[in-house]
């Protein structure tokens, strides 16, 4: 069995618009080696040498990524280098990428829909960085919204106020990171309502504190961002790269599972990718 992969890319895109995709970003085909039919697709976070070592063995003839393999552009093709060595791998495999970053992290339903509503929050929407929590219009100068042409993160409130210490043990639970989440806060405040942003979401750490709300959760914060944070009073969380984004391999998988049944074969990957280690010194 196996499907046209052009219906399989639409399906695909039904989650991760490419309308959404960020000027800068790079969705969509990274290598496309030509086959008019898919029948396994191997999901993963990023490409990585074990991944692709998993996609031979597996038959996977499509990866689908979050992290586009294909980022700044290449003037050479080199073996001697990460980019071009995984390059050289995957088409000798005849294996094809496909990645869904930024259009999957805007679109609805999507990571960041996911991920607010994983930790309990409720009336989700955008976060526009010009916008506070009670909904006026605030002047965040320039630059402080990350440079997004959409929007990206979520916010959205609790349907009651909870400590932030019970926030930090939900975030733990829910994305797989217990005892390695990096934190910014009184454990004992009562938070009412936050912001979440999976992936490195620094960018926007003073304008979440500019909006008024209580707390915020992304990866990959700066020094003077926790810093900005402490000052203001926000309560923050840096889950990690790999912890805030984990969930786009299951389910992206789950989805094209129930649109293609038994057409298509949709493997999660087993390698870990995230590239931080915490207790083996």
């Amino acid at each position: 069995m196996a499907v046209e992969k052009m219906k399989l890319i639409a399906e695909i895109e039904k989650s991760a618009p490419l309308a959404l995709a960020e000027p800068w970003d790079n969705s969509g085909w990274q290598i496309d080696m030509g086959r008019g039919e898919i029948s396994k697709v191997l999901a993963a976070l990023e490409i990585s040498d074990a991944v692709i070592e998993e996609a031979a063995l597996q038959g996977a003839s499509l990866i689908l990524t979050h992290h586009p393999l294909l980022f700044a552009p290449l003037r050479q093709i080199s073996a001697h280098t990460i980019a071009g060595g995984y390059l050289t791998k995957l088409i000798r495999a005849d294996v094809s990428v496909y990645s869904a970053h930024t259009t999957f992290d805007a679109a609805p339903g999507g990571m960041n829909d996911l991920l607010a509503e994983m930790i309990g929050l409720t009336n989700i929407k955008p976060f526009l960085s010009g916008e506070g929590s009670d909904g006026a219009v605030i002047d965040l100068g320039n630059g402080m919204d990350g440079g997004l042409t959409h929007a990206i993160a979520r916010c959205g409130e609790f349907s009651a106020p909870r400590t932030f210490r019970e926030i930090l043990q939900c975030v733990e639970q829910q994305i797989g990171m217990e005892s390695r989440l990096k934190t910014v806060g009184d454990p004992e405040r009562l938070v009412k309502n936050g912001i979440v942003c999976g992936g490195g979401g620094g960018d926007l750490t003073e304008a979440a504190m500019r909006a008024g709300y209580d707390f915020y959760l992304t990866s990959d914060i700066k020094h003077h961002q926790a810093a900005w944070a402490r000052e203001s009073g926000l309560c923050l969380i840096d889950g990690g790269h790999f912890g805030t984004e984990r969930h786009f391999v299951p389910v992206m998988a789950a989805r094209l599972r129930e649109a293609f049944g038994g057409a298509l074969s949709v493997i999660e990957t087993g390698v870990d990718l995230d590239p931080w280690r915490w207790d083996e010194l």
